[in-house]
């Protein structure tokens, strides 16, 4: 008895200690080297999230919003940007539901194929899928003019509305495939016991379920859609759209506060599309998974849905081909729609605009850099017990409502001048690209590190480990993928941007995806192909090389 009385002494002594270092959430407390950078990890979120922020919206007057946002061109730009939204939105989830329909669904024809097909839109540069159509479908396209012998004006709202289809509705099929995932087979087979047909079981149990992850995708996708700048520049001709409307006010009217205008007027529907988005999605679980009987069968796929299905599928798949084969292709052709003999003249060309070429991946690598750091010491500070953890959580997600237009006229506002002028240096672009790829790699590691049990934490503390000493030989093990898995997201997303570096390129750091875009404005599309094809093998290949490394690095740190 005296054994355990003294067990239960020591216990109670150290719950007292905790009880008194802890902070106001039952955390340990937190030591003054890790407070000090959480007020500079605030500091920086300030000067780079907030500072241009509030540069956009101050720059303008009041007069200047009365005069900009009156003028009938920029009433219709706003039209037809809802109008575009509505359609691409509601045309891009469909799609992405049917694939992940198709991806869940073990008895759907080629459905590994499919899954695989799904994904590829999101490597390709923005403005790829638009200039590929062009290539194909257009008044000179292989497809249309030369096979067909059509006369097809793809620019507009039509041709707009399909690349934004192609390109988008992978991120629709990712977010309602996790939905899908977590749906039982038992709640089908259930409704099978009680007397339903299959297609009644996927009517009543299972589009239910799937409401979550579709109206999830819809707000995803319309926030994308909304603040779409490649493809909108290549192929929206004569058709105004706010995204595009700020750059031309730049780059052709010089006229600074009218696109601080545009893309302030952009921002209140992209903001109440994002919040929206994390109040229905947010944290909640539509996890129907119970943990038992996981290797149940699905009930079979009724016929008629099975080869609906299918179809689309293969549709789109074509469509999404197409924009591969068609920008290769373009790149080996003497000159597109005139000249159809094979050459690799276009390629050789590519190699004076090496220069751009490498200032592309260093940017990019040194904005993944960014993103991830100061993604994994964000989300590790938010889960101490510290003040304003709020409003750090705040500054790390707020990037992800702005849209890409707005960013670029806010770095451009906000550091072309004292006290930090970063104009036409590569660091503005370093930075633009970091922080606004910031809330990915947060979540991703807040993630992360919910899934790191608390006991892993007290037994480092009670061997002594100090909160610096918890963070290297701890936390960062443990989070090696996600910093990785950030970095190659950041870098895959920045190497790609046009968006941003359309307003920030300088004559000393031009960027590969400027080049391209001002290629294609010229009519020079062969060599615009060449170029983009490099800057895709050049993405592939960095991805599979980051893929070894991941493979290599992150069982010795975390010391396998």
């Amino acid at each position: 008895m005296s054994l355990s009385a003294d067990i239960a002494s020591d216990a109670a002594t150290q719950r007292a200690v905790a009880q008194k270092a802890s902070g106001s959430q039952g955390r340990i407390g937190v030591e003054l080297g890790v407070r000090i950078v959480f007020w500079i990890a605030l500091l920086v979120l300030g000067i780079f999230v907030i500072w241009p922020t509030v540069s956009v919206l101050r720059y303008p007057g009041v007069a200047d919003y009365v005069d900009v946002l009156t003028r009938p061109r920029l009433l219709t730009a706003a039209r037809n940007s809802l109008f575009v939204t509505i359609v691409s939105t509601f045309a891009a989830t469909f799609v992405g539901f049917v694939f992940a329909f198709a991806a869940t669904r073990r008895d759907i024809p080629g459905r590994r194929f499919f899954r695989a097909i799904g994904m590829l839109p999101l490597f390709a540069p923005p403005f790829m899928v638009a200039f590929a159509y062009i290539l194909m479908f257009g008044r000179q396209g292989l497809v249309t003019h030369n096979l067909f012998g059509l006369d097809v004006d793809i620019f507009g709202w039509k041709g707009l509305c399909l690349s934004q289809t192609i390109a988008f509705f992978p991120l629709a099929m990712m977010i309602i495939k996790s939905v899908l995932e977590g749906i039982h087979p038992s709640m089908e087979q259930a409704a099978l016991t009680l007397g339903a047909r299959e297609w009644d079981a996927l009517r009543t149990v299972m589009m239910p379920l799937a409401r979550p992850g579709v109206a999830g995708a819809l707000l995803v996708i319309a926030i994308t859609v909304l603040a779409d700048f490649g493809n909108a520049v290549v192929i929206a001709g004569n058709y105004p759209l706010l995204a595009t409307e700020a750059w031309f006010m730049m780059e052709g009217l010089a006229d600074l506060r009218g696109a601080a205008v545009v893309v302030s007027a952009l921002l209140v529907p992209t903001v109440a599309l994002f919040v929206a988005s994390r109040v229905l999605v947010g944290n909640r679980s539509y996890s129907t998974i119970t943990g038992r009987g996981s290797d149940m069968d699905q009930i079979a796929t009724p016929a008629p849905v099975k080869w609906a299905v299918f179809s689309i599928c293969a549709l789109t798949s074509a469509f999404v081909m197409v924009v591969y084969f068609g920008i290769v292709l373009c790149g080996l052709t003497g000159s597109w729609g005139n000249d159809w003999s094979l050459t690799l003249r276009h390629w050789a060309e590519t190699r004076q605009w090496a220069g751009a070429l490498g200032n592309s991946v260093l940017i990019a690598a040194l904005a993944g850099f960014v993103t991830a750091l100061i993604g994994q010491i964000t989300a590790f500070l938010h889960s101490r017990a510290l003040p304003f953890r709020f409003a750090l959580d705040f500054l790390s997600v707020l990037p992800g409502a702005l849209p890409g237009v707005f960013v670029g006229v806010g770095f451009v506002l906000a550091f072309n001048g004292p006290p930090l002028e970063l104009a036409g240096t590569i660091w503005i672009i370093v930075f633009a690209l970091g922080f606004w790829h910031l809330p990915q790699a947060y979540e991703t590691t807040s993630s992360s590190l919910k899934q790191i049990h608390r006991s892993i934490e007290d037994a480092a503390r009670n061997l002594g480990a100090s909160e610096i000493r918890l963070l290297t030989d701890v936390y960062v093990p443990l989070l090696s993928r996600s910093l990785f898995a950030s970095f190659v997201q950041s870098f895959v997303r920045s190497i790609s941007n046009i968006s941003i570096v359309v307003f920030l390129v300088a004559p000393g750091n031009v960027l590969v995806t400027f080049v391209i875009l001002q290629m294609i404005g010229g009519a020079n599309w062969s060599g615009a192909a060449a170029l983009t094809t490099a800057l895709l093998a050049i993405t592939f290949l960095c991805i599979g090389v980051a893929q070894l490394v991941v493979g290599r690095i992150t069982p010795v740190l975390r010391g396998a």
